[in-house]
């Protein structure tokens, strides 16, 4: 199968030796450069599919994989990052199963994750990878509780976002990356109570980028079983509970991407186009429904990073290819 995750991910290191960065030339259309800065190595094992999230003025980077290739070797560390002295702190250990793409969401101030890709090895008999189990981390307390499993098959690859209040998640794959997954699902933290919303129109199902905005919810690009990589994008409103179709991506189709959001904007950029490793940038205004690029990254091409916002700034770091343990930092440029 195309998109069974080693084979596809071997790929795409074969033609990572031929890309060449193309500078960025602001214009007229295009005139939101933005400043990137590097900031301090990530002091933990440098690693690929790792999960990024903020809550408060504190950033965090979750698990992932330290190997490369075919191999695993699985984490469960959670790392504090402050802005303010750019420093790190290793925090109480993730308590499921070691993992690659946990995904998760804010919730006054706690973190609510789980799924992901796992070792299954302290549950006899079962073979199966992927995982549904779901855990509450309060950072004031530096404590996880376990907490209601996601109602559905196991999966990885999900999305995950937080809107007026309450958690959303769905969409992924499993082991073979053969399975489109759209079901979509609503997290209430003060019940602990799932309930499965609308499911997911556009054609991706895994790698898919995902942010909130002012109430909204965004999802798009993204691949597909058998060999799909797509552009579209929607918008999910809570309210009405429907996605609605929006301006399809204007940058190259590209999975396993980077995406935050600052303000009325959401960003994408990095992820993998099958021929080559990206790293250009874009900005998806909500209120006019539009795209623009806006900047290429100093760094390496990546793809399967972790990214994360502190009072407007974004951050990224880690990823593919190798297991890289660089840290940035990204300040947006007003008009």
């Amino acid at each position: 199968m195309l998109f069974k995750k080693n084979a596809f991910l071997l790929i795409l290191l074969c033609c990572l030796l031929s890309c060449k960065k193309e500078p960025f030339v602001p214009n007229s259309e295009n005139a939101l450069p933005g400043y990137w800065q590097q900031l301090k190595t990530f002091p933990g094992a440098g690693r690929v599919r790792a999960f990024g999230f903020s809550i408060g003025k504190k950033g965090y980077i979750l698990g992932g994989n330290a190997a490369g290739g075919f191999n695993s070797f699985l984490l469960n560390d959670l790392w504090e990052y402050d802005p303010a002295t750019d420093h790190w702190t290793k925090k109480a250990d993730y308590p499921g199963q070691a993992a690659e793409y946990l995904r998760g969401f804010a919730i006054n101030n706690k973190m609510y994750l789980g799924t992901g890709f796992g070792q299954r090895v302290a549950v006899p008999g079962n073979t199966v990878p992927q995982n549904n189990d779901f855990y509450e981390y309060d950072p004031a307390t530096d404590k996880w509780t376990r907490k209601a499993d996601f109602p559905a098959e196991p999966r990885e690859n999900v999305i995950a976002f937080e809107l007026n209040g309450s958690g959303y998640m769905g969409l992924g794959t499993n082991d073979s990356y053969d399975k489109n997954f759209k079901d979509f699902y609503k997290y209430d933290a003060a019940a602990d109570k799932w309930l499965r919303v609308a499911d997911y129109p556009g054609t991706g199902s895994f790698g898919v980028a995902a942010f909130s905005v002012n109430g909204k919810g965004y999802a798009g690009l993204g691949g597909a079983s058998p060999s799909t990589i797509e552009k579209d994008f929607w918008q999910y409103d809570p309210v009405a509970n429907q996605w609605t179709k929006k301006a399809a991506f204007t940058g190259k189709g590209r999975v396993f991407s980077g995406q935050f959001a600052i303000g009325n904007s959401g960003y994408v950029g990095f992820g993998t186009s099958i021929s080559e490793n990206l790293d250009d940038w874009y900005r998806y205004d909500a209120e006019k429904d539009s795209w623009i690029k806006i900047t290429n990254f100093p760094g390496a091409n990546r793809y399967d990073l972790i990214t994360f916002v502190i009072d407007g700034i974004g951050y990224v770091g880690t990823g593919n290819p190798g297991q890289l343990d660089d840290f940035w930092k990204y300040t947006p440029v007003k008009k």
